[in-house]
């Protein structure tokens, strides 16, 4: 992947984040994903690493 003036590094978090999204992954998971602050009161632990993997297999480039 080489930058450009339309397409540098911090576009494939935008990517990321997009795709995250259509697929319907929970807004929790998306923010713990991309190290975001989640406003929400946190319950529990996030979900369990294998069900959020499996998500994100499903969006794998």
């Amino acid at each position: 992947m080489m930058e450009s003036p339309k397409h540098v590094v911090y576009s494939l978090r935008h990517s990321f984040e997009d795709r995250m999204l259509e697929a319907g992954i929970d807004d929790r998971i998306r923010a713990d994903v991309m190290g975001h602050a989640y406003e929400r009161p946190r319950y529990g632990v996030g979900g369990r690493l294998a069900t959020i993997a499996g998500h994100l297999s499903e969006i794998a480039l």
